[in-house]
């Protein structure tokens, strides 16, 4: 009989790094900053490849700088998405080809989590939210255009801070500022100073890797 063969660890050891490094690679950070403070969204293109691109996209281009963070639910979500500036945002509407088509939701919704808000089949642009528990972490299901990109992993509290300081201002729904945002931009909130904005946000440039290394476990926490 023929002695047994050994495993190839090395061979199954090198397909593994590989795998999770296009896992990291999928991964991309946003940092920002808002006047309630900072936070950090990890982006995960492996769960919607379409829909972080654009996310990507905007943040790349400043479209997301100046934004006022217009519709607040405590419990439920914060939502923005209209640019500071009409005429930008008008760039990213016009067109079937600016509008993504919709991708699965491949990760439940929990506190913290970024999709695209939207208005039936293939609606997606711009419009963004950030889900908040407990009634947020039910979204996600069965709506068309409502897909996990990605979670807050750092800087929570900033959201938070922006619920908290919605329900100081005494503010009703202020829901209905998004088609006046569309049409005249930051100017159509004027009677809403307390409402926070985020001022600026940019990608993480991520540090190359040795490919000796692993990636950090934390990376893959979502």
């Amino acid at each position: 009989h023929g002695q047994p063969q050994p495993a190839p660890i090395a061979q199954n050891t090198h397909t593994h790094m590989l795998v999770l490094l296009v896992a990291a690679a999928a991964q991309q950070r946003v940092l920002c900053d808002t006047t309630a403070g900072p936070f950090t969204i990890l982006l995960n293109a492996s769960l919607a490849p379409l829909g972080v691109r654009r996310v990507s996209k905007l943040v790349r281009t400043g479209f997301l700088d100046g934004q006022i963070l217009y519709r607040v639910i405590p419990g439920f979500l914060v939502q923005f998405g209209v640019a500071a500036d009409p005429t930008v945002h008008a760039r990213w509407q016009r067109g079937e080809k600016r509008r993504l088509k919709d991708e699965p939701n491949r990760m439940p919704f929990r506190h913290g989590t970024l999709s695209f808000a939207g208005a039936g089949t293939d609606s997606r642009t711009s419009h963004l939210f950030v889900a908040l528990a407990p009634n947020g972490v039910r979204l996600g299901r069965g709506t068309p255009h409502e897909a996990t990109l990605g979670h807050v992993v750092s800087g929570m509290e900033t959201w938070e801070r922006v619920v908290a300081n919605y329900q100081k201002s005494g503010y009703k729904d202020t829901g209905t500022l998004q088609g006046p945002l569309v049409q005249r931009g930051n100017a159509a909130a004027a009677a809403y100073p307390l409402l926070d904005r985020i001022r600026a946000c940019h990608m993480e440039v991520a540090p190359r890797r040795r490919l000796a290394g692993s990636p950090s476990t934390e990376e893959f926490s979502l």
